[in-house]
């Protein structure tokens, strides 16, 4: 009986992440789809173990000429891949659950691996840190840990900024709420980054998105006024 349960719980959450999962400024639907997928990545993030180890297996490892060994190497690599990714699900899935009521980062475009697919079932394109080169391949890598060690320290700076913001749109209150909930945001992405700096994570974000790349942001350049 529990396990029908579970099956059900799974079957729905997937049903209802069937829509696109870009940043909105409607809140009360940016909080359901990070949570409803913060959930399902959390339920569902062992299955990158088994995929990722088909993908190697059917993949290979191209440097290596003979066709078993290419496979079994792929395979192995696989292994590794496996308990990378479904670190990052269950990771990311968590900080998306429970922190639902975060704004974030527009999207993640350039900062961490991304993962193979929406969901650890899907095939999806497999990221190399070898393509176009080694350098470039783990640049992703630096910039998630730069971003959020950026985020999680100097995250106070939205205090200050979103208060003048709204000093100037002549509702102070409002400013200084935005900017707690800002700060607060960008501490927990930011912590949430530095921790997982070293496994993949989704390429977009379906909350409510900061009004800003960083912090400071507020204090220095034009933004969009309050909203």
């Amino acid at each position: 009986m529990k396990k029908a349960m579970v099956f059900f719980v799974v079957v729905a959450m997937v049903c209802c992440t069937s829509v696109a999962y870009a940043a909105t400024e409607n809140i009360p639907e940016g909080m359901g789809k990070k949570a409803i997928r913060g959930a399902v990545d959390m339920v569902t993030g062992i299955v990158e173990l088994p995929m990722q180890i088909i993908k190697g297996y059917k993949g290979g490892f191209g440097p290596i000429e003979n066709t078993a060994g290419s496979k079994t190497v792929g395979t192995i690599l696989g292994i590794f891949r496996g308990f990378g990714h479904t670190a990052g699900r269950i990771a990311g899935g968590g900080m998306e659950l429970f922190g639902f009521w975060a704004a974030n980062p527009e999207d993640n475009e350039g900062i961490g691996v991304p993962f193979d697919g929406q969901y650890s079932w899907q095939e999806g394109e497999q990221y190399s840190l070898f393509k176009p080169s080694l350098k470039e391949g783990v640049a992703p890598i630096g910039r998630k840990l730069a971003h959020g060690i950026a985020n999680g320290f100097t995250g106070i700076a939205e205090l200050p900024g979103q208060t003048m913001r709204g000093v100037s749109d002549g509702n102070a209150v409002k400013g200084l709420g935005k900017g707690v909930w800002f700060w607060f945001s960008r501490s927990l992405y930011g912590f949430g980054e530095i921790f997982t700096c070293l496994v993949p994570n989704h390429p977009d974000n379906p909350g409510y998105p900061f009004n800003g790349d960083w912090p400071w942001t507020a204090l220095t350049e034009e933004i969009e006024p309050v909203k």
